[in-house]
């Protein structure tokens, strides 16, 4: 039966030829259909109960998808430098999908005077308009600095740096949004990178689509290089061109009908897709290299016992050579297909969508190399191989004294003079590797997937050591109490959760309702004194009249229920960060009490929690993946 399989590329050519392209010429088609996907979301496990909480929480502060533009300059504080700084702002507010923008033109500030013993409080704007006298930028600047709400997250210490900080938010049926809107703030940036010395924007659209340049381009390296490699490799080894030719071939018609069937059926192409060509081709080539040197053997044994009649299928050596190569390769080759398409078909039980989506590629494409390395390569052989083996010499080449063998017979030294010695080494590098294994983590964080000499790592660099990290997530508080976060002892709680943080030293920056409470009764009380909250509900309430209702909406509801910190990090190692937010959640479970609902959430945290999930799962596939093996052998 296997034989007759092989024989069927051999026996009918044009039947099979015309199979086999017509299935390439629908795969073609759906290669226009393909998508590619770098969204964070495909890190996250489907079935993550965070996600609810965290599009409630989204829903209330909104969205954590903040992009931040960097802009530095030694004479920013200018007339002319605060010109284009506003005329950037107004071209980012315009940009679809960008629901705010904080930055120099829509803060306000709140300043306290006191003249013969009494205290008068103020709130302003920073910038009312853009300052045209020298006395006018320096108070600008003053009242932007003098702010502690606003230093190291919008500005430096040293007023060098200023950051525009844009919120994202798209509906739920756009999962293109971000490319869109890295491509509008780029052209924005673009059009006033000659006004600064430094102008550049580090977030979540941005990473997406650096993500898919990285694809895009290592998909054109990888695939190239890796057949490079194969053909080198196998005519060192085998001399042969066709040799050469046969796996790439195979591959090349695997990958179409791969991306193609992803096109069909909607399956995006993500970042563990740019690895599948060279999957295929070194994969598929095994299989192709075994059976090429099974023919080169069947036509060196030429009509010897094992390799057919001289009258099979006309007494063509070629045929005879094929049916010795079905009969010594087939069941191996059925074999090895099934165990590694079953090796990748175990991560379709992964709860993490990009998991599954290369799971569903990678399986789809080892079955489809073998039914193409089946039908394919006893065709080319049968059309195109040699019909004999010229000479003895190249016959003793072919069949007894290869290079591979002597490679294989200097191996079998050790296991033939010291066998004990040989099994004991083993046991001892298989328990020194399984105690090392025992060590090993994940790390799901997207920008881990960047080197560190990548301008967009070393951007972010510098926004965390002048300002404050890119990544942000949030410490929800929710109360049953109507107007909880009116009372001052609630309040504390904050205060107390971010006091928790200070202590951690990993976070960079935290904001909330009582750093701006602190800051109102500072002014009120004096410059000189200690950012301290206010002490009865009434003198909550009176402070908060100094606030519009957008600058407070990220941290505080409109009844007072729920309350926010919003946090900001630089913490690239997702093991790390989950260890300090593991942490972190029992210190503010502890100081919320039971009478509030804590929960930390954000995309980033979620995608860098998926990073345990992977690891579970990966165990479980290598379980289910040894018992399918074990039962199928």
């Amino acid at each position: 039966m296997i034989a007759s399989m092989y024989l069927l590329g051999a026996r009918h050519r044009a039947i099979v030829i015309s199979i086999i392209a017509l299935i390439t010429v629908v795969a073609s088609f759906g290669l226009t259909r393909l998508e590619i996907d770098t969204s964070f979301d495909s890190l996250i496990p489907n079935d993550d109960p965070a996600r609810i909480v965290y599009q409630r929480v989204m829903g209330e502060f909104g969205s954590d998808n903040k992009t931040i533009i960097y802009i530095e300059d030694d004479a920013l504080w200018s007339t002319e430098k605060l010109t284009a700084l506003q005329s950037l702002h107004m071209q980012l507010k315009r940009i679809e999908h960008v629901s705010r923008v904080d930055s120099l033109f829509n803060l306000r500030t709140i300043r306290g005077r006191t003249t013969g013993g009494e205290t008068t409080v103020k709130a302003e704007a920073v910038m009312e308009r853009v300052p045209q006298t020298p006395s006018e930028v320096v108070a600008a600047k003053r009242r932007a600095l003098g702010n502690p709400l606003y230093v190291g997250n919008l500005f430096s210490a040293d007023g060098r740096v200023t950051a525009m900080i844009l919120t994202v938010k798209g509906s739920e049926d756009e999962k293109d949004f971000n490319d869109q809107v890295y491509v509008d703030i780029k052209s924005a940036l673009d059009a006033h990178d000659s006004n600064f010395a430094r102008l550049f924007q580090v977030g979540p659209p941005r990473v997406n689509a650096e993500i898919r340049s990285s694809l895009i381009e290592d998909f054109t390296i990888l695939g190239p290089l890796s057949a490079f490699v194969l053909i080198a490799s196998i005519l060192f080894f085998m001399r042969s061109p066709l040799a050469a030719a046969v796996p790439i071939i195979t591959s090349a018609l695997t990958i179409v009908w791969t991306f193609g069937l992803l096109g069909w059926i909607g399956t995006p192409l993500n970042i563990l897709g740019a690895m599948i060509p060279s999957l295929i081709i070194v994969i598929g080539s095994t299989e192709d290299t075994h059976i090429m040197s099974a023919f080169f053997r069947g036509l060196a044994l030429g009509d010897k016992p094992g390799t057919g009649s001289m009258k099979d299928m006309d007494g063509d050596p070629r045929h005879r050579a094929i049916r010795y190569m079905a009969t010594h390769t087939g069941l191996p080759l059925i074999l090895t297909v099934l165990t590694t398409a079953l090796g990748f078909a175990a991560n379709l039980f992964s709860s993490i969508g990009l998991i599954q989506d290369f799971a569903v590629a990678s399986t789809f494409a080892i079955v489809a190399n073998g039914v193409i390395t089946i039908l394919v390569v006893p065709f080319l052989l049968a059309q195109f191989g040699p019909a004999k083996i010229t000479s003895d010499i190249e016959r003793e080449k072919i069949y007894t004294n290869n290079l591979p063998d002597r490679i294989i017979a200097t191996f079998r030294i050790s296991q033939d003079r010291f066998p004990i010695y040989t099994l004991s080494l083993t046991a001892i590098l298989c328990i020194f590797f399984t105690y090392q294994a025992s060590h090993l983590y994940v790390t799901n964080d997207p920008m881990s997937y960047f080197p560190e000499d990548r301008p967009l790592v070393q951007e972010t660099q510098q926004i965390h050591k002048e300002l404050a990290g890119i990544k942000v997530f949030f410490i929800s508080l929710e109360s049953l109490t109507d107007k909880a976060f009116l009372e001052p002892s609630n309040l504390l709680k904050l205060e107390k959760i971010q006091d928790f943080m200070r202590k951690q030293e990993v976070f960079d920056n935290s904001l909330s309702l009582a750093d701006h409470l602190k800051y109102v009764n500072r002014e009120i009380q004096g410059e000189f004194a200690q950012l301290s909250l206010p002490k009865s509900r009434q003198m909550v309430a009176q402070y908060l009249l100094f606030f519009h209702r957008s600058e407070l909406e990220s941290y505080v509801s409109h009844d007072y229920r729920r309350a926010n910190i919003v946090v900001r990090h630089n913490i690239n190692d997702s093991n790390t960060l989950n260890l300090y937010v593991e942490e972190l959640e029992a210190a503010v479970k502890q100081i919320a009490g039971a009478d509030f609902e804590a929960n930390i959430i954000g995309e980033n945290l979620m995608v860098n929690q998926a990073a345990e999930d992977l690891m579970i799962s990966q165990v479980k596939a290598l379980g289910l993946l040894l018992a399918l093996i074990f039962i199928l052998m």
